[in-house]
């Protein structure tokens, strides 16, 4: 309720009030996650009358984010969000920007250290924290899981897998490995072969960006060992969700992607509107380590075959359809 209410807020404060501004998004690889988040960057462009661009690299390239980031500046755009694959590398470009009067946002994942005024996205240590605890549910507290990321030094990654480790602290699980694929999906399918065939006693992977459930799942099926690994990953793509109707993946984290991208933009506008301090104001506080910062959480589903068809009404209500 209280997202749908901060929804509400941001959408009557802006009205139908259009200006002349242009708002720059950079996510982090080309895939159908990150789709997503261009249909609502678009969405929320198109009803507040702005200019948006949408950037991302073909795949994990932390380079190619700041060169973006960097024309984004130099074009002087009214306010940038980006999702950061590596939060150090990016601070000194952030700083540049809000030194020129350019508001900075993050989503997806965070550079906290930038000086960046928001975060929006999904609190990732929860959402590993719940993947893990279905992990320990399917698994009875014991067996081995392989750990699949697409990176090593983003924060929603290793908050993920944190969140993931903390839950099955108390249990016989052990973590074998994790193997990082650098958002690459045919090297996220050789790795993922490659662990279970080295490890034939394999009871699970851990999938924590969305190339790593598809090509785990691939792989566990193509084995024939379907009712024997089991799966926990995120996003609800739709070849994810295909997994999950035929019961090869048990459980998925579904992320809001759309939402992240709708709610940035009219941040960014809000922020252009009525000032950054008057949108801080609107939006939810958390303390992090005796200090004040800004995060507007969207929130995870936990999609399983059980209740696949729950969901997808759900999306479809909300306009956002999945088709597989």
């Amino acid at each position: 309720m209280r997202r749908l209410f901060l929804v509400a807020v941001l959408t009557a404060l802006v009205g139908v009030i259009s200006l002349a501004l242009t708002v720059g998004v950079i996510g982090k690889s080309v895939h159908p996650y990150w789709s997503q988040v261009e249909e609502g960057v678009k969405a929320a462009g198109k009803a507040l009358g702005i200019n948006v661009r949408f950037f991302v690299p073909s795949k994990e390239d932390v380079n190619a984010q700041l060169q973006m980031l960097e024309a984004f500046i130099a074009q002087k755009f009214n306010g940038i969000a980006i999702a950061p694959s590596d939060p150090s590398a990016v601070i000194p470009v952030i700083e540049k920007a809000l030194k020129l009067g350019i508001p900075v946002i993050t989503l997806d994942t965070d550079s906290p250290g930038s000086g960046r005024y928001v975060y929006i996205g999904t609190n990732n240590y929860n959402a590993g924290y719940v993947a893990g605890t279905m992990m320990k549910e399917l698994l009875g507290g014991k067996g081995k899981v392989m750990i699949g990321t697409g990176s090593l030094t983003a924060m929603n990654s290793l908050e993920r897998i944190q969140g993931f480790k903390d839950a099955i602290a108390d249990t016989d699980i052990k973590i074998i490995d994790i193997l990082n694929d650098e958002e690459d999906g045919a090297r996220a399918v050789a790795l993922a072969e490659a662990a279970l065939n080295a490890h034939p006693d394999l009871s699970a992977f851990f999938g924590v960006y969305a190339y790593n459930g598809p090509s785990q799942a691939l792989v566990v099926a193509n084995a024939g060992k379907k009712d024997k690994v089991k799966i926990v990953c995120f996003d609800t793509t739709p070849d994810i969700l295909s997994y999950v109707k035929d019961g090869v993946i048990q459980a998925t984290i579904g992320q809001r992607p759309y939402m992240m991208g709708y709610l940035s933009v009219t941040v960014l506008f809000l922020m252009n509107k009525i000032g950054v301090q008057n949108t801080l104001a609107l939006l939810p506080k958390v303390t992090v380590d005796g200090k004040t910062d800004y995060m507007i959480d969207t929130g995870v589903d936990v999609v399983t075959p059980a209740n696949l068809s729950e969901y997808l009404k759900e999306m479809e209500t909300l306009g956002i359809p999945i088709r597989f």
